[in-house]
């Protein structure tokens, strides 16, 4: 099913400490499978909380917008370690405006085409920092 094919924030986990101006790895992954995946494209943002409860809707996306984006381009994960699915790494910058200490939200939306009917699937994911 399309849900069991769903990026993975591997990295940071949820709860980790960032700091503005701080170069931070964002690890996606995505499972194997035996569909046809073709990865379009993601971007990974910041929505600033500001100790504000991070707006989620019920598909776990931040309304109408991403925050900050912090990369936007093509996502190729690859098989590296034999315990972890492919993945690939992202080095982004947290925005200056976010305030260290206080509650903020990673967002990363993914664009694929999914099957042989080239399915277009657009998902979200998030990981709660501070």
């Amino acid at each position: 099913s399309a849900l069991s094919q769903s990026i993975q924030i591997l990295l940071p986990t949820d709860g980790t400490a960032v700091t503005p101006g701080q170069d931070l790895t964002v690890q996606l992954g995505f499972p194997n499978s035996l569909t046809s995946v073709q990865h379009v494209s993601v971007v990974i943002s910041m929505f600033i909380c500001a100790d504000q409860p991070c707006p989620v809707n019920s598909s776990g996306a931040t309304p109408d917008t991403l925050g900050t984006p912090m990369f936007m381009g093509d996502f190729k994960p690859d098989f590296h370690e034999g315990d972890l699915p492919p993945y690939q790494n992202f080095t982004v910058t947290i925005p200056g405006s976010v305030q260290a200490g206080s509650t903020n939200m990673i967002s990363v939306a993914h664009f694929m085409l999914l099957g042989a009917g080239a399915t277009p699937i657009l998902e979200f994911q998030n990981a709660t920092v501070s």
